[in-house]
């Protein structure tokens, strides 16, 4: 199983996901793409930890696990 993490730059977040995630869908997102200026797939990662370390290293205020795929 491979995480991600999704950053935004707007909303000062980085968030976990799993990349079966209906946000997520392999790092494309809900509407398969990213990278418009506003924010940035990070990723694929073999565990959780290893995508809440990158999360933890960006500069945004909220950083967690989606509720769907870490409840």
């Amino acid at each position: 199983m491979a995480y991600w993490v999704y950053e935004n730059w707007t909303h000062e977040k980085a968030v976990v996901h799993k990349s079966e995630c209906t946000f997520c869908r392999d790092g494309k997102g809900l509407h398969g793409t990213s990278g418009n200026g506003n924010d940035k797939w990070h990723g694929p990662f073999v565990s959780k930890e290893a995508a809440l370390e990158t999360a933890d290293q960006t500069e945004r205020q909220l950083k967690k696990c989606c509720e769907i795929c870490c409840p």
